[in-house]
C-alpha cells in the first residue's frame, strides 16, 4: 500500500471550482447590497423632502393649492450639492370640484447609469415610452400621494 502525501490534480480542480462558485455568489450579493445602499442614500433624504413638501401643501389654503403647485417641478439642494441629477414633480387632480384634491409628488433621479423612476430623461414630464406600468402617471419608488379635503 502506498502512502498519500497530497491531493490529486482532480481534487484540487474540483475544490477550486467550488470556491469560484462561492466567491462569485458572494461578490454578486455584495454588489447588490452596494446598489441598495446607493439607492437609500438618495431615497431617504428624497422621501424626507417630498414629505416636507406635502406638509407645506397641506398648510396652504385649499383654494390656492392647484394654482400654486399643480404641474410644478422642483429640485432638492441636498441632491444637487451631491451632483445627483434629479427632478421632482407635483401633480394635482380635482376629484370633486371645490371639495377634494388628489396630490401626488414624485422624485426621479439618476444613479450612475440608470434612472430611478419612470422619467428617464429627467425632464419632469411623462414622455412617450416612459410609462412602463401603463397607468398614465409618472411613477417612482420615491413618491407621496394624499387626498386633501376642503374644510369648512
Amino acid at each position: 500500500m502506498k502512502n498519500k502525501y497530497g491531493f490529486t490534480l482532480v481534487e484540487i480542480l474540483v475544490s477550486l471550482a467550488i470556491m469560484a462558485v462561492a466567491i462569485t455568489g458572494t461578490l454578486r450579493i455584495m454588489n447588490y447590497v452596494l446598489q441598495i445602499n446607493e439607492t437609500n442614500e438618495v431615497q431617504i433624504p428624497g422621501m424626507n423632502a417630498v414629505e416636507g413638501m406635502m406638509d407645506e401643501i397641506r398648510n396652504v389654503p385649499f383654494d390656492d393649492i392647484s394654482a400654486k403647485y399643480d404641474n410644478t417641478q422642483f429640485t432638492l439642494n441636498i441632491l444637487t450639492n451631491r451632483g445627483i441629477p434629479h427632478v421632482g414633480t407635483v401633480d394635482i387632480q380635482t376629484i370633486v370640484p371645490n371639495y377634494l384634491l388628489r396630490v401626488k409628488i414624485v422624485l426621479c433621479w439618476q444613479q450612475k447609469t440608470r434612472v430611478i423612476g419612470e422619467d428617464t430623461n429627467l425632464n419632469g414630464f411623462l414622455d412617450g415610452g416612459e410609462d412602463t406600468d401603463g397607468n398614465g402617471e409618472l411613477d417612482s419608488p420615491c413618491f407621496v400621494e394624499a387626498m386633501i379635503r376642503y374644510e369648512t
